[in-house]
């Protein structure tokens, strides 16, 4: 008997050891995709960061996949594949395949938690069109192995442009749980040459999103906006059209948008937030005033008063907005967050789970008052 155990114990011992894996050799994965798969319903695609590369890196940065039932089940396949153990501890991505999102599948595998509390505020949320690998490897540079792009095309982009929302992990979660608000989360895809239409309509342009009219530095852009009804994401808003939602969120800090004044002449002006939005809600009554700092570019060569440049400035976003709106009300999309002053009017949750909000919401008439100040008169030029 002590013969046959010691032989157990060798067996065992010498199958641990094929299966043992550097502890000293994290492999950190830094993005995580999920997509409809081919042959089992999920494709799951990480990017993934591990010793290696160039003198100058010693970080070499790749993609794997692999189709499974369940994020856990795609994981363990990955980590049984892959050389050194696999690490979430600095993921900074989710992408969410569009055809996913569109069906509201998502909501239940995203379940599969990433279960850690701590992880949640490091995850931005993105839409992705497939297939994701190929949007993952447009964002891997040899030159910038700890994909700073990435963070600063989802995150210091909306602060410096406002064309792309950045929304958390966590947020999304509240948000396709009813909070009384929709998602919107930023869109990233390949730069193709195809049109993309965005909600309200008007003219499409050839890169993701519909906000670029030129091609990005890097293979993939991420611009414009998914949003959402619930869990399931009904459309697109692009660049400029996201910028006008992100005024009435509160989430605008500066961006430029460019106007066709009625002579014909197209300027360039770069608004800034001076005030958070003001929003007041009255049964099926709302209205929202938003305050902006306007500062056209050559304001020498603008053929307008001051006064007259300020009032056509605010009538031009009261009747963008406004179309806006309209637009995510036909899909059922309360994007722009009217829902958090709506709850406030009830005193219970059973009251407000037993409100049909979205009823409401859909016809709900909505005025925009937009307060300009510009920065410089059309007829005096800067001087230092």
């Amino acid at each position: 008997m002590r013969r046959i155990g010691m032989i157990l114990f060798c067996l065992t011992l010498l199958c641990s050891c094929m299966q043992s894996k550097n502890i000293d050799e994290y492999a950190y994965v830094l993005n995580v995709g999920v997509e409809r798969g081919t042959t089992m319903p999920y494709l799951v695609t990480l990017v993934v960061s591990s010793p290696g590369g160039s003198e100058e890196t010693k970080v070499r940065n790749e993609v794997i996949s692999a189709e499974a039932m369940s994020f856990s089940e795609a994981y363990e396949t990955l980590n049984a594949a892959y050389p050194s153990r696999l690490s979430f501890a600095r993921a900074s991505l989710l992408a969410i395949g569009e055809d996913l999102a569109r069906s509201g599948e998502q909501t239940e595998f995203l379940n599969f938690a990433f279960g850690k509390p701590d992880l949640w505020p490091n995850l931005r949320v993105v839409i992705a069109k497939e297939p994701i690998r190929d949007v993952f490897e447009g964002w891997i540079s040899e030159a910038d192995p700890s994909l700073r792009r990435i963070k600063t095309a989802v995150g210091d982009l909306e602060k410096s442009s406002g064309i792309t929302p950045d929304t958390g992990y966590s947020m999304y979660l509240e948000a396709v749980s009813g909070a009384g608000f929709d998602a919107m989360l930023a869109y990233a895809g390949t730069n193709e040459y195809t049109l993309t239409e965005d909600l309200p309509g008007g003219e499409a342009y050839p890169i993701v999103g519909g906000s670029l009219l030129v091609e990005s530095l890097l293979n993939t852009s991420v611009a414009g906006s998914a949003v959402f009804d619930g869990d399931r994401m009904v459309g697109v808003l692009d660049g400029r059209h996201t910028m006008e939602t992100l005024m009435v969120t509160g989430a605008f800090r500066r961006g430029e948008l460019a106007f066709r004044l009625p002579d014909g002449y197209t300027i360039r002006v770069t608004l800034y937030r001076t005030h958070a939005p003001k929003i007041r809600i009255d049964g099926q009554q709302a209205s929202v005033t938003v305050y902006l700092e306007a500062d056209p570019y050559a304001p020498q060569t603008i053929a307008m008063e001051s006064e007259t440049l300020k009032a056509y400035l605010e009538a031009q976003l009261e009747t963008e907005l406004d179309a806006v709106l309209k637009a995510l009300q036909h899909v059922n999309s309360d994007a722009m967050g009217f829902g958090r002053y709506a709850v406030k009017r009830f005193y219970s949750a059973a009251d407000w789970e037993a409100y049909d909000w979205k009823a409401d919401y859909r016809t709900m008439r909505v005025v925009f008052e937009v307060n300009v100040m510009l920065s410089h008169s059309p007829h005096d030029p800067e001087t230092e």
